[in-house]
């Protein structure tokens, strides 16, 4: 059986270093930190975490500790579509995928799962975060690409 992407990238310690970098570096950077001025929850870089871990076919850690993922889709849904600053989070994403020393090939594919959420799922429902249903589970990615859409 393949390793899944969590597996590869160095499981869920390693996911959660690769969040904790990304919140550190989007907050810095001039653009991005912007998604972070209305305030974020404390325990943003374990909740990344736990999803990222799930979404790259790890065990169900965001789901069994926080529900579905209507939460999460509902923060960044009803923002309008934001293509400067879509592509300036994945810029900054990519610098953490490589701060926090993601091997290859789980690297390259945590990138592609990073741009394919921003470009597609966050802007999904661009103009109302009402529209989430709530039962939206965290979206899956494997090494082909999304799972079950």
């Amino acid at each position: 059986m393949r390793r899944s992407i969590c597996e590869a990238a160095g499981g869920p310690d390693a996911l959660l270093r690769l969040s904790r970098h990304w919140h550190d570096l989007a907050l810095e950077d001039p653009l991005v930190s912007h998604a972070f001025s209305h305030g974020f929850a404390e325990d943003h870089g374990e909740r990344l975490a736990a999803y990222l871990v799930e979404a790259l076919g790890g065990p169900p850690q965001y789901t069994g500790s926080y529900g579905p993922a209507a939460h999460v889709d509902r923060i960044h849904a009803g923002n309008g579509v934001h293509e400067d600053f879509d592509e300036a989070g994945i810029a900054v994403f990519d610098r953490a995928i490589v701060a926090a020393e993601i091997p290859e090939p789980a690297a390259s594919a945590i990138s592609a799962y990073w741009a394919w959420a921003t470009r597609t799922v966050m802007n999904e429902f661009a103009t109302s975060a009402a529209e989430v249903p709530a039962d939206r589970p965290v979206h899956r990615w494997d090494w082909d690409g999304p799972v079950g859409r």
